[in-house]
């Protein structure tokens, strides 16, 4: 019993490492049933030290080198949780690190990790002719201001003309961008600050021009910011996510220039690029050649991760990018990784 000639079908799994198979969905299928069965059958051959030095190398050759994973500080507490649980239902092992996104993507190119989550500003370099790359999730500025302003949309050189310190305009009232009735109300400009969040920079980088900010710029705690956004009407503020409901507040709609259609911070606009002040967190990896791989990305396009990033203020893909992206892994299609033609991160 204890011979090799007990595996039913004589299937030896230690030939997974040099098995080249049709698809990733069938090669992962082989790895869980190898898996299965030496789980299974490990007491029958308990007395047999060849046979379970065998079963050994089988696991090893199955499990392959560890998967070197890197993810950008701003949000990588956010996703190793749930490549912990993957790692340990799909029984590969990974290292993983938090990192800034330039020098992760150098020990990407120097073979130091496998595979990275790093944030490309808009406009920025996205290595496609190097590596594969997916989307993520993404990160963007919201303004908000007082319920009871008439205010609904506004430009982003208006807004740098309200928090520029250098800039084309110079708004200091309401009336100077046309609210009827608001002529000589000052505009309080804000910024709320919530620990760790990059918003601040983002929206400086998207909308001013030189980059500083006025004086009277004030810059508050993000849970102090709304209840001043509440109490004055003449407020206008930076945050890092939509505000509650019934809060008394409420977001504008952002457009590049004057004559552009704007839009809100929704799923959809900030992923298809309509929201104009956004930052892209993209996955970077070589091309899709084993079940790890796969794994990895089933798990940051999973509902799980997406609500982890939601609750910190952190844009997933939308809900139907998500499932299209996982089809076309279980058809072992390369459709999932961005081409210059259809990419929708910067």
């Amino acid at each position: 019993m204890a011979g090799a000639g007990y595996f039913p079908w004589r299937i030896d799994c230690q030939l997974a490492r040099v098995f080249e198979f049709d698809s990733v969905k069938v090669q992962r299928q082989f790895q869980t049933f190898c898996f299965s069965f030496m789980k299974r059958y490990l007491r029958k051959f308990s007395s047999s030290s060849l046979a379970a030095s065998a079963l050994l190398l089988a696991a090893h050759a199955l499990s392959g080198q560890e998967i070197r994973i890197a993810a950008s500080d701003l949000l990588a507490d956010f996703i190793e949780p749930e490549l912990e649980r993957s790692a340990g239902v799909a029984n590969f092992e990974y290292t993983f690190e938090s990192i800034g996104s330039l020098p992760a993507m150098e020990r990407l190119r120097s073979g130091e990790i496998d595979v990275a989550v790093l944030a490309f500003p808009e406009g920025s370099a996205v290595p496609r002719d190097e590596f594969n790359v997916y989307p993520f999730a993404y990160d963007a500025a919201v303004v908000a201001v007082n319920e009871n302003n008439p205010l609904d949309e506004i430009s982003l050189g208006r807004l740098a003309g309200i928090y520029g310190g250098s800039e084309e305009y110079n708004f200091t009232t309401w009336g100077d961008i046309g609210l009827s009735g608001w002529g000589s109300r000052k505009i309080k400009p804000l910024s709320g600050h919530a620990e760790n969040s990059i918003v601040l920079e983002l929206f400086k980088s998207a909308v001013l021009q030189e980059g500083g900010l006025k004086p009277s710029v004030d810059v508050v705690r993000a849970d102090e910011v709304e209840n001043i956004l509440k109490a004055d009407p003449a407020a206008i503020a930076i945050l890092s996510r939509v505000p509650e409901e019934d809060t008394g507040s409420k977001v504008l709609l952002l457009s590049v220039d004057e004559d552009a259609p704007a839009y809100g911070p929704t799923s959809d606009n900030i992923h298809f690029g309509d929201y104009p002040v956004r930052i892209s967190f993209l996955i970077v990896g070589p091309a899709l050649n084993d079940s790890r791989m796969g794994e990895i990305l089933r798990t940051l396009w999973s509902d799980k991760t997406a609500a982890s990033l939601e609750d910190r203020g952190i844009y997933p893909l939308p809900e139907a990018v998500r499932r299209k992206l996982v089809i076309d892994l279980d058809l072992d299609s390369p459709a999932g990784a961005e081409s210059p033609e259809s990419a929708t991160s910067p």
